[in-house]
This record gives C-alpha cells, structure tokens and sequence, in this order.
C-alpha cells in the first residue's frame, strides 16, 4: 500500500485539513472555522475528526497514513509537542497537543509552530522551491514567520526562532497581546491595519462604520481610489520594510517570501518596503534578497505541517 500524511493549518480564524502524497502534492481539502471561543477540548476534537475523514478518504484511494503533522499558533517544545503558550488562544498554556491527538488518532503526530510550517511548505512546494535560505512574513491576523536556513526550519534554542512580528518598531507604541508595546504586528498585521485605518480616519466618517471594518475592505476602499485607505498601507509598507531590512542585515537570506491576505494589497505596499530595504539594508543583501509573493497562499500551512512530520518521521 502506498503512503501519504495529513497536513493541519491551525489558525487563529480557520481551521485547515490536508490529505497529500509524500511528494506534497494536495489530494483532498477541508476548512471550517477554528472558533477559539469553544476552548482547547473542542477544537483538539474537530481536529481528530478531520483527520480521521481524510484518513477514510485515504484508505478509499489505497493509501496509508504514514504521520500526521500540525502547524500550531505559539511557543512549541519541540522535542514533546506541547504549546507551551499561544497569544492567540487564551486558553492553551502547557497543553500537550501532541500527545493528545496520538492518543486519540494512534497515529505518529508532529507539532510545528504554524509560521514555521508555513515557511517550511513554501520551501518545498512554493516561491522558495530550490532556494537554501529563506524568510517567510505571513501578514494575516497577527505577523508570523519562519527562516529557513541551509535547507532547514531555524528553530533556535528555545523553539522560539521567527517571532517576526514582535520585532519592536516603536518603544511606546501600540499595546500588543504579547505584553510588548510597539510590535510590527500591531502595524502589518489586519487588525494593526485596522487600527491605523480608524486613527486616520476618525472623526471624518461616522462612528458605525467602523464595527464592520476589516482589512480586506481597506484594501478594497485602497484599490477604489481611498486615500486614506492607500496612506494607512503605504504605511504598512514602511514599517515592514524597516523590520525587512534588520532581518536582511542580520541573516542575508536569498530570499523573502510574503504570505497572508495582505497579498490583496501587494501593488500598494511593495514598492514602500523595498525602497525601506534599499535605504537601510546593506546594498549587496538587499540586493539578493527577493522579495516575492507567497504561491502556495492557504495551503503553505498544511503542506508545510505535513513536511515537517515526514522530516522528523525519518530522524
């Protein structure tokens, strides 16, 4: 029989299940939302479930679950799979994810930080196909990222590696969940271009408006012509590329990969963040470093959980 590996995408607004080949291609999908609400129990149980869907979609086809990966939101020990905390689920502190879902599923189980993993499909699957070194941004709810050096996640010494988007840009900035202030999530991210948004614009349209502001309709307004709505992601670019660059200076990595639903707005943010990058990187660097799209979008996630299992499977 042959063998293929579930990939999950744990994110703070949707949940994502992938059934793939050993070689990463995508045979069969599944979203819903995560519903952070419901707590840890829950939706440690929606994930058995789906998995075990897949896993009957598998043997439909004459495959065999050889490892289950899931990329989590959070601080991860690697060597047990424990979430040790995640800002975005208030309830998961030292919860043992891994051992968990093994339990239910009597399956290999593998636990990755989730923007580690998304990096880490990119690299195999995506932009950074044949690239050694690489930063992956993902721009969604709040920032993540992953680096990826001489073929491999840069996991550091306490897993901790890539928590790009609490790289501090303004000392007394804005509050963030992680108890910083001034963190480039509270900028890049959608609920950071949120808040801009309503700073610039406050007092100049009605109040209501706001309750159903996202940041998709300010890339839309930005798209329409909005000058405020392409101010606040000009913005956004600056302050990225700021963060870009310290990372292109410190890493030299051969490439940059953005990720996430700012991808929406890219004509409008770009040419801000590389002219940021050409200001303040050193030249040879900065100009190595591509930056480019993610191509894997929604699936970078759940491809890239399910390369890390097969990696740490053949340890």
């Amino acid at each position: 029989m042959s063998h293929a590996v579930i990939g999950v995408d744990l994110g703070g607004t949707n949940l994502r299940t992938a059934l793939l080949t050993t070689d990463g291609d995508i045979l069969q999908r599944h979203k819903e939302a995560t519903i952070v609400s419901d707590g840890w129990e829950k939706i440690v149980f929606r994930i058995a479930q789906n998995v075990e869907r897949l896993r009957e979609a598998a043997v439909a086809r004459g495959l065999d679950i050889r490892v289950v990966g899931v990329g989590a939101p959070g601080v991860i020990q690697m060597n047990t799979g424990v979430v040790v905390k995640s800002p975005n689920f208030p309830d998961w502190n030292k919860l043992p994810l891994q051992d968990e879902l093994k339990r239910t599923l009597r399956l290999p189980v593998f636990i990755e930080n989730d923007a580690n993993a998304a990096a880490l499909g990119e690299h195999w699957r995506g932009a950074g196909n044949g690239i050694s070194s690489m930063i992956f941004v993902t721009l969604g709810t709040g920032v993540g990222g992953g680096i990826v050096l001489n073929n491999k996640i840069w996991h550091g010494a306490d897993g901790m590696a890539g928590e790009i988007g609490h790289i501090t840009m303004i000392p007394d900035g804005r509050p963030c969940s992680c108890g910083n202030t001034g963190c480039l999530e509270m900028y890049a991210s959608a609920r950071g271009i949120v808040q801009s948004y309503w700073e610039k614009a406050s007092g100049s349209v009605p109040e209501e408006f706001f309750k159903t502001m996202t940041s998709e309709k300010i890339y839309q307004s930005a798209h329409a012509g909005d000058a405020t709505a392409r101010d606040v992601i000009k913005d956004m670019g600056h302050m990225l590329g700021i963060a870009l660059a310290g990372l292109i200076n410190t890493l030299n990595p051969e490439m940059i990969v953005l990720g996430g639903r700012v991808k929406d707005a890219w004509q409008l943010f770009i040419d801000a963040t590389r002219e940021e990058v050409m200001r303040r990187a050193f030249l040879a660097p900065a100009q190595r470093a591509h930056i480019v799209p993610s191509l894997l979008g929604d699936d970078a996630g759940m491809t890239g959980a399910a390369a890390a299992a097969l990696q740490r499977l053949d340890e």
